[in-house]
């Protein structure tokens, strides 16, 4: 719903605009009732509270979203103008807002499937990789934060301030960001070790986690520094499980969270590498909020290739250490691998139930898992099948235990270097059920010819053609008239001479798109000449079946 339509007030113009660039998404809610009835009423109360008590002059969401899925326009100004919805971070961020209160209220399906295909077209448009974080570009009119940020965010992620955009819209964010990449067929370069993945593990010691869902993927555990070797007691490692030798860039990553302390200057990484051990010093301080790079290095596969961090530094005692997530990506850019279906083909009809499926792969990066999947929507949101297969694979065969009109299939692959990949679905019908058909109407015209007219149904796909038989009464043997013909009327002359009565019977045999061909019907036949009514040449019109 654009501006023009629920901001009609005088108010609504005004010239009070600044620009800049995307670069970061922010969720919101409205922490208002979830539900309405008139939700443009609402957009409109929400403009009145931000334009004149709160004296924004405007709303301060670039866009909100209602529970029916309905997307509305928000400030006044189009693309990458500057809201009011997230402070220092207003320049360079595109504020969503979910209409209604989300602290233990989960937005529905419309909902949520509007604001994914929205915060997807921008991440497109400008390039956004959703993973990953940064800080906002300096803007003259509008100062950023001094801290780096996750470039898809919650609100109370800005500041920590703050609980919007509610807890069971928060938690949901690792989720969103899964969903945009899918949507807009985005690969990361990176693979992330997240802190509480089965490739980290620490010390046996005093650990503090973060609280409001702050961090990577939510969660992340610090401790405070110390320069005294004997005070040292928390240390945490990340095993990097490689797929190939070669070199890697290694990044790591300390959240912008409420400790009510400064980060450590000096956190000392060790990388374990090809060629023995490096130290890297990072300061928390300096990068917080954003993804710091410790350098690159080589590796060899299946070796002992992990990164150690401890609380020990030579800078300063009792301020932060992150152990949050860290993040690999080889130091040469390799294609993110695709996936392309080969047999069935789309829009392939099939009249048995055992189905060989085929694939590709342009990669022979490695490989963690194959999925085949099938689903009866183009979305998967009602999948029939899900089987796991080798790492390897590139085909399959399997037996459905039902008949199909619509099924689509996919192939997911699970890499280590660029995460998962899908296939584009391809569309399929199975149908074993042979169609029914039958001569159903003869008439007699003059000059001894008649008009026959059959028709068929399929129970699953539609009739393609038809055969069409004909014999003389008291003959046993059938002729053939029409051969797969997909018209349901012709005119018949019958043969002169034949020795047999006049009267002729006639049977028909529908075959489906699928290939399913109908068995004959037993003698005599469907219906025979000897029932046809005469029809006068004034009196021929068109025949229409009932």
């Amino acid at each position: 719903m654009s501006r023009a339509v629920w901001c009609q007030d005088p108010a609504c113009h005004h010239n009070n605009l600044l620009y800049a660039p995307v670069t970061h998404l922010v969720v919101h809610h409205t922490a208002s009732s979830n539900s309405s009835a008139n939700w443009a009423n609402t957009v409109r109360a929400i403009w009145h509270f931000h334009t004149f008590t709160r004296g924004w002059g405007d709303i301060g969401y670039n866009y909100l979203v209602d529970p029916n899925g309905v997307l509305y326009e928000g400030h006044l100004g189009g693309d990458d103008v500057i809201g009011t919805h997230a402070g220092g971070a207003n320049a360079g961020s595109m504020g969503l807002s979910f209409i209604g209160n989300f602290t233990s209220y989960i937005p529905p399906s419309p909902m949520f499937n509007s604001a994914i295909n929205l915060l997807a077209w921008k991440a497109d448009q400008k390039g956004i990789d959703v993973y990953s974080a940064s800080r906002l570009a300096p803007h003259p009119d509008r100062p950023p934060v001094s801290w780096g940020l996750p470039h898809l965010m919650g609100h109370r992620d800005v500041y920590g301030s703050t609980e919007c955009p509610g807890e069971r819209l928060h938690e949901l964010l690792p989720w969103m960001k899964n969903e945009i990449a899918h949507r807009i067929g985005f690969a990361s370069p990176y693979v992330y070790i997240d802190e509480l993945t089965g490739a980290f593990s620490k010390s046996a010691a005093n650990w503090y986690s973060t609280e409001s869902g702050c961090g990577f993927n939510r969660h992340a555990f610090y401790t405070w520094s110390t320069t005294d070797p004997a005070q040292s007691e928390n240390w945490g490692e990340w095993r990097l499980n490689l797929p190939v030798s070669g070199r890697y860039e290694i990044s790591v990553y300390a959240p912008y969270c409420i400790t009510g302390r400064a980060e450590t200057h000096g956190a000392l990484y060790v990388v374990h590498h090809a060629g023995g051990s490096s130290v890297r010093t990072v300061s928390h301080e300096s990068g917080v909020g954003a993804w710091m790079v410790l350098g690159n290095f080589d590796f060899i596969a299946g070796q002992d290739n992990r990164i150690w961090l401890s609380d020990l530094t030579n800078t300063d005692t009792e301020f932060g250490v992150w152990f949050d997530a860290v993040r690999w990506r080889p130091s040469v850019y390799i294609p993110p691998m695709t996936v392309t279906n080969l047999a069935p083909a789309h829009l392939s009809v099939h009249n048995t139930r055992t189905i060989h499926f085929s694939w590709e792969r342009t990669s022979n990066i490695a490989v963690a898992g194959v999925q085949l999947q099938a689903s009866t929507t183009p979305d998967f949101n009602e999948p029939v099948l899900a089987v796991d297969l080798s790492v390897d694979a590139n085909n399959h065969t399997h037996t459905f235990g039902q008949d199909y009109p619509l099924l689509y299939w996919r192939i997911k692959v699970t890499t280590y270097l660029h995460g998962v990949v899908y296939s584009t679905p391809t569309r399929l019908s199975i149908d074993t059920v042979p169609p029914v058909s039958a001569v159903y109407a003869i008439y007699e015209l003059a000059h001894n010819r008649f008009a026959v007219f059959w028709s068929g149904d399929g129970t699953g796909t539609a009739v393609a053609g038809y055969n069409i038989d004909y014999r003389p009464e008291g003959s046993e043997t059938w002729t053939r008239w029409r051969t797969d013909t997909p018209s349901t009327g012709w005119l018949f002359t019958p043969p002169v001479g034949n020795g047999y009565d006049p009267v002729y019977w006639f049977r028909s045999q529908a075959i489906d798109a699928a290939g399913n061909v109908e068995p004959f019907p037993p003698n005599p036949g469907d219906i025979h000449t000897g029932t046809a009514v005469f029809l006068e040449d004034r009196a021929w019109l068109p025949i229409v079946r009932r």
